[in-house]
């Protein structure tokens, strides 16, 4: 059972692949080289630690390349929400958005005017009647208002 860095659990945690039974009546050449080689306990620990370091190292830029991946798959079916000045928006209430506020109490406030575009994604909002919201809001938690 490989995971998306093609390692097993079990290799990554304790630095070898698990070898079956089975795999010992039959000689492979992994295991020849490995009894063929006659190194002292400490050659050997230390090849392995440096294996280990090299396993680590190899799941370590799979994991990365898997994670770009994931990310470019998510990034390619999102649009991020650009608005213009004068467009008409609407603020997610993310107070109503609590546990046990009511299920028929709106989540959308507005709707609201883009008066100034800030950076990053902010946005200076206005009513109606032309009075400012005391904080610029994040276009996370804008959306349009179609009347």
């Amino acid at each position: 059972m490989r995971n998306a860095t093609r390692f097993m659990p079990f290799q990554l945690v304790y630095g070898l692949e698990v070898v079956l039974p089975i795999q010992y009546e039959i000689s492979s050449l992994k295991l020849a080289i490995d009894m063929l080689l006659e190194n002292s306990e400490e050659e050997a620990h230390f090849l392995e630690v440096i294996h280990l370091d090299e396993t680590r190292h190899d799941a370590a830029l799979a994991r990365e390349a898997h994670k770009k991946r994931v990310k470019a798959q998510y990034d390619k079916n999102v649009k991020p929400r650009v608005f213009s000045e004068g467009d008409l928006i609407l603020i997610y209430d993310q107070d109503s958005d609590k546990l046990g506020v009511g299920k028929f109490k709106p989540l959308w406030m507005g709707p609201y005017i883009v008066k100034w575009i800030l950076t990053k994604g902010a946005y200076k909002l206005v009513d109606y009647d032309g009075i400012p919201l005391s904080q610029p809001r994040n276009r996370l938690y804008l959306k349009c208002y179609y009347a």
